[in-house]
C-alpha cells in the first residue's frame, strides 16, 4: 500500500511538471523558443494606435514555472519617429536579448515605441505591459526588471519616478537624468527601488556622463540628509556610447539573483499622481492615467477632473505607521494603507500617524494573505486601513 501511494504521488508531480507551460493562458505570448510580436495597446488609446511589442521565450522555459523576466527599451532618437524606424531598431538590439535570454534562461520583451519614442506615454505602456507579463506568463511577479538603451534609457529616467514599485531594479545604459530633474522628490525612489546604471566614459553624448555624476552627488546628499543608504549604483566603464555585453549580462544576472520586488519596506519614499486626462503625442491620444499606489499606500475617492500630486515620507515603527505630506490632497478624500505580518504584527494594536497626530487607532486582528490587485498577482497582503483625510 506505502509503494502505491509512493508511486501515485511521484506520478502526480511528473504529470504536473509534463503539464507546466511558461506560457500558461495566454493571448498574446502564444510562441516558444523564436523571436514573435504582437500588436497591441491598453484600452485608453485612441487612433487605433498600437504599438509592436517583441518578444522572446527560450525553449529552455517551456516547462518552467516562475521564471524571471526583462522589458527592454530600445534606443533611437530622429531615426524611430514613424514606426518603420522604432522596428527596424528593434531588430539591432533583439540578437543580444535573445542571447542574453538563452544565458540567463529569461523571458525578454521589447516594446517597439513605434514613432512616439519614450515620451509621457512610457509610464502607462511600461505599467501595462509588466501587468500583462504577469497575467499571461508563469512569471515571478517580484523579479520583473526593465532596463533600456541610450533614448531608451532616457525613459527610464524621466518616467521610474512614477512606476517604481512595478519593477524589481532599473538597468539603464548611455543615457542621463536631465539635472533639471533631478529634484529630492524624483531622485528618492533610488532608496526603494535599485537603480543601476551603466555609463561609458568614452560616451559621445558626454552631457550623460556629467549628469551621470551630478546624479551620483546628489544622490550621496540624500544618503546624508536621511541617514540611509540608497540603492544607486552607477559603474562608468572604459567604453563608447554602445553598451558592454558582458557587463550588461553580469549586472543583469546578479539583480535578478539578488534583487526581487519587496512591497513590505518599512520605509518609503513616495510621490502620487491621480488625473484622468488625454494626452497627443505625434498625432496619438491617449488617457494620461493615474498613478495613485505606491507599495503600500494608495490615495482613495479621487476626483480625477485635474491632476493632483502628492509627496510623502512614510515609515512603519513598532505599531505606528507614520505617514508625512508636507501637502495634504484635495482631490482625494481618503488614504488607505495594505498591510502585511512581515511588516507589522496585526494581532496588536495599529496606530497610524499622520503630519504628527494620530488620525487612526486598528484593533488587533488576525489577516488573511490575498491578492489585492487582480492584475498582479504578487501584490499579496493580509489586512488594509483606509481613513478620510
Amino acid at each position: 500500500m506505502e509503494n502505491t501511494k509512493s508511486f501515485l504521488i511521484l506520478l502526480l508531480i511528473l504529470l504536473n511538471s509534463a503539464l507546466a507551460d511558461v506560457t500558461k493562458d495566454t493571448t498574446h505570448f502564444k510562441v516558444i523558443g523564436v523571436v514573435d510580436s504582437f500588436q497591441w495597446a491598453p484600452d485608453r488609446y485612441e487612433n487605433d494606435f498600437r504599438y509592436d511589442i517583441f518578444y522572446y521565450i527560450p525553449e529552455a522555459l517551456r516547462t518552467r514555472a516562475q521564471v524571471s523576466g526583462l522589458i527592454f527599451n530600445h534606443g533611437g532618437g530622429s531615426s524611430t519617429m514613424d514606426r518603420e524606424g522604432s522596428i527596424k531598431t528593434v531588430g539591432k538590439y533583439m540578437p543580444d536579448l535573445k542571447r542574453m535570454a538563452d544565458e540567463l534562461g529569461i523571458v525578454v520583451v521589447l516594446p517597439s515605441a513605434n514613432g512616439l519614442n519614450w515620451g509621457g506615454h512610457t509610464r502607462g505602456l511600461l505599467r501595462d505591459l509588466a501587468r500583462m507579463m504577469r497575467q499571461e506568463l508563469d512569471i515571478d511577479p517580484n523579479r520583473l526588471g526593465l532596463s533600456g538603451h541610450s533614448m531608451g534609457g532616457m525613459g527610464i529616467t524621466r518616467n521610474y519616478l512614477w512606476g517604481a514599485d512595478e519593477f524589481a531594479f532599473y538597468l539603464p545604459m548611455a543615457a542621463g537624468m536631465d539635472e533639471v530633474q533631478q529634484t529630492e522628490q524624483q531622485l528618492n525612489k533610488v532608496f526603494n527601488v535599485p537603480y543601476v546604471h551603466l555609463q561609458g566614459l568614452h560616451d559621445h553624448f558626454d552631457i550623460f556622463i556629467t549628469r551621470c555624476l551630478e546624479q551620483v552627488k546628489r544622490t550621496r546628499e540624500l544618503e546624508v540628509k536621511y541617514n540611509v543608504p540608497s540603492k544607486l549604483q552607477m559603474y562608468f566603464y572604459d567604453g563608447p556610447h554602445n553598451y558592454d555585453f558582458d557587463l550588461f549580462k553580469t549586472t543583469l544576472s546578479k539583480l535578478l539573483a539578488n534583487s526581487p520586488r519587496n512591497l513590505y519596506q518599512a520605509e518609503l519614499w513616495g510621490s502620487l499622481h491621480t488625473v484622468k486626462s488625454k494626452n497627443v503625442e505625434n498625432s496619438i491620444t491617449y488617457d494620461y492615467d493615474s498613478e495613485a499606489r505606491y507599495f503600500w499606500l494608495e490615495l482613495t475617492r479621487t476626483d480625477l477632473s485635474s491632476s493632483e500630486r502628492v509627496d510623502f515620507h512614510a515609515k512603519i515603527d513598532g505599531q505606528t505607521v507614520f505617514i508625512e505630506m508636507p501637502v495634504l490632497p484635495q482631490k482625494s478624500k481618503s488614504l488607505k494603507l495594505y498591510l502585511h505580518s512581515s511588516m507589522i504584527d496585526l494581532s496588536k494594536p495599529i496606530d497610524v500617524n499622520l503630519n504628527g497626530s494620530i488620525v487612526v487607532s486598528r484593533v488587533p486582528k488576525n489577516g488573511i494573505a490575498q491578492n489585492m490587485d487582480p492584475l498582479d498577482p504578487g501584490f499579496i497582503f493580509e489586512d488594509s486601513i483606509e481613513f478620510d483625510l
